[in-house]
């Protein structure tokens, strides 16, 4: 049996289908610029596209998935135009095949199977305080995995077995006396080429087993199992259920009464219809039209992307950008302001043709204060017919520019990065409609690519920088692969290691994950939105801070963290996402440097001074040794390393570079008899969010 399962390989992933229902979502999500996880949540709705897509994702790089989120670290490592065109090339083998009645009850019975396996563990993992709940989805979307990767190979003869419901041992059965193979053993080797670090394979290998052994086995194996007996009669909640629910999670009947009702509340729409072949037939041909009209979306991006690539300076670049908007909407004209994330401010940018007041056009990135910044703060299009707040004077000013009575406007971004907004004049509230095609919203993720490739500063910054860091980080990565493994080998070698040695290995590793952390962070970087956040509480982000750090890295040594924060601290306009990763960064290495049982304390307070002006402060404090006074000088120089007192330099030098990029400035304060404190101060700016 192993050498039968052995012959199905990769090839076996690409050739099953796809329900086109998800890959009409997927391709929607894609051409709209949707964001990660709302592509993620849409992929994991289908066992053969989320397999498609790691697999992929998997053969990309030496360096592993995320184990507990592959399809979400796939979804970044691949990149939106990869992830379409998998959506295309399985929606092209999706529309070439010819399923008969019982062929295609049969496939639609599997994606059923699949997305409610998949829903019944996704509500299991919080039920059970599985906190990833990414792979556990996988470990029910993917049971009949293998029984897909048989029907595409055996077709009629295999759906002649006739085995409801899905996934049982009497279907594995009789699949060894036909086939020489069962389907878990079939799934089992197509997840091992994934190379996770993870219990997802043995999840469906073992989902058989004895319920003794499970018992005493993973969660992730135990959710496999749960869900697979959900999926027994998935309407009802059966005896059996309640008791295997009882047996390898203590659930009352209420409990799994509870979790039947939150995830048949998600069931698909089309698990009503299934013994209905004539309305299957219906629904996979709305989906196949569907598939071919966005096959012709696809066309007009790749023309779009052609034409914008001629744009050789900001100016040709928008002013083809203008025609593509004219071109293919009700707009009476496209007025784009770029963002200056220096000065916080939109720019605007004079195209041929149009007036030259749009250059002197300088907006202020205040909340709420006009519809250009609000379309840019909430991401979303608002337009001046809909708004929920009056007009200002930058508004009529616009509304006269477009020589229009309305106007939409449309934030540009680029994973993640808000770039800036183009204004588009409407004469008419109907002509909104015309806006919110998927064609309009492809032209906006188009141009958003074009408008990063172009800008002379962020292409500095983000596109040869981070190129360059990619490559660094490539070359790298390799050695630090070599380094780590022959470390743990090292360790496993030493039969009677003593304390001294044991820590070398330990701090070996250390160091090589510490290495590949900071290189993470600066590739990374660019996905933090530059432009600030009003009304940020930051004494709720301290605390916030440490007590995602505490069951990790405080609790296991007993480290007590006290906090002391200044009752009403003011609200800030900052960036909170910065600031909490300052945080974890001076946290970690407070926790380094104390010893079991020590402290760490956390102060805010409000300052004031000639040179900084008004500014909030927070303080981190351990009782540890203190940094030798030789070097406090130079703590926050990369190549300063305090080896025993716990704080990195290499760490320390990020820590300054983002708050640099906060505007703020950080300061060190360490003796042997008091320990290290570091003084994090960040600017205040006006927050304006509240004002009338």
């Amino acid at each position: 049996m192993e050498t039968s399962a052995q012959i199905f390989s990769e090839q076996d992933i690409a050739d099953l289908f796809c329900m086109p229902q998800v890959l009409v979502d997927l391709i929607e999500a894609c051409l709209g610029g949707d964001d990660a996880q709302s592509i993620a949540d849409i992929i994991l709705q289908d066992a053969a596209l989320s397999a498609k897509i790691i697999l992929a994702a998997s053969k990309s790089s030496a360096t592993p998935l995320d184990p507990l989120e592959p399809v979400s670290s796939a979804i970044q490592r691949l990149g939106t135009p990869m992830i379409t065109g998998i959506a295309l090339q399985s929606a092209r083998q999706i529309v070439q095949q010819s399923f008969t009645l019982q062929e295609l009850s049969f496939q639609y019975g599997l994606w059923f199977s699949a997305r409610v396996s998949g829903l019944v563990a996704r509500c299991l993992a919080p039920s059970v305080n599985y906190p990833h709940i990414e792979e556990a989805q996988l470990s029910g979307l993917l049971l009949n995995l293998g029984i897909q990767a048989l029907f595409v190979r055996e077709g009629a003869t295999y759906t002649a077995l006739d085995v409801t419901p899905w996934s049982s041992a009497i279907q594995c059965h009789l699949e060894e006396a036909n086939y020489k193979v069962n389907h878990l053993q079939i799934a089992d080797k197509l997840i091992e080429q994934w190379q996770l670090d993870s219990f997802l394979a043995d999840a469906i290998r073992f989902l058989h087993a004895d319920i003794a052994q499970i018992e005493q086995s993973s969660v992730l194996l135990k959710i496999a199992r749960l869900a697979q007996q959900f999926c027994q009669n998935p309407q009802q909640v059966t005896a059996e259920t309640e008791v295997l629910a009882e047996r390898l999670f203590g659930f009352s009947k209420s409990e799994v009464d509870y979790l039947f009702d939150w995830a048949h509340g998600l069931y698909p729409a089309f698990g009503t219809f299934l013994a209905d072949p004539d309305k299957l037939q219906g629904e996979l041909a709305k989906a196949l039209e569907r598939l071919t009209e966005l096959s012709f979306v696809l066309a007009d991006q790749e023309a779009a992307r052609a034409r914008l690539a001629t744009g050789k300076t900001p100016e040709s670049l928008l002013k083809i950008a203008r025609n593509l908007y004219l071109e293919n909407s009700s707009a009476t004209d496209a007025i784009f302001f770029l963002l200056d994330q220096k000065s916080l401010q939109l720019t605007g940018i004079l195209t041929e043709g149009q007036p030259r007041l749009i250059g002197e056009l300088k907006i202020p990135m205040e909340a709420k204060s006009n519809l250009v910044s609000s379309a840019l703060f909430d991401g979303t299009p608002v337009n001046s017919f809909q708004s929920n707040q009056p007009l200002t004077v930058t508004d009529h000013l616009l509304l006269r520019l477009c020589k229009s009575s309305g106007m939409s406007c449309h934030p540009f971004h680029f994973e993640g990065r808000a770039l800036g907004v183009v204004v588009l004049g409407v004469a008419a509230e109907t002509g909104l409609e015309r806006l919110k095609s998927l064609q309009v919203k492809m032209f906006g993720q188009v141009v958003s690519a074009a408008i990063m490739r172009m800008s002379t500063n962020v292409q500095d910054h983000f596109s040869d920088g981070n190129s360059l860091l990619r490559r660094v980080s490539h070359e790298v990565n390799s050695p630090l692969t070599i380094i780590n493994n022959y470390t743990e080998v090292l360790s496993h070698l030493l039969t009677d290691p003593d304390a001294d040695s044991q820590e070398l290995t330990e701090a070996i590793k250390k160091e090589v994950r510490r290495i590949d952390d900071i290189i993470n962070y600066y590739l990374n970087q660019q996905e933090i939105p530059e432009f600030p956040e009003y009304s940020v509480n930051l004494n709720q982000l301290v605390l916030d801070t440490v007590d995602a750090l505490n069951d990790v890295e405080f609790k296991p040594r007993q480290i007590i963290p006290r906090v002391d924060l200044q009752y009403n601290l003011d609200k800030v306009t900052t960036n909170p996402v910065l600031i909490k990763q300052i945080l974890v960064n001076l946290l970690k290495n407070a926790a380094e440097a104390v010893s079991d049982g020590g402290t760490i304390q956390l102060v805010t307070r409000d300052g004031y001074s000639s040179d900084r002006g008004t500014h909030i402060e927070i303080i981190v404090q351990d009782n540890g040794p203190g940094i030798a006074p030789q070097l406090q000088g130079k703590l926050f120089q990369p190549v300063i390393s305090t080896k025993g007192a716990g704080h990195s330099g290499v760490g320390l030098s990020i820590v300054k570079g983002m708050v640099d990029d906060l505007g703020g400035w950080i300061s060190c304060h360490s003796s042997a008899e008091s320990g290290t404190s570091f003084h994090l101060q960040i600017p205040c700016r006006v927050d304006r969010s509240s004002e009338p």
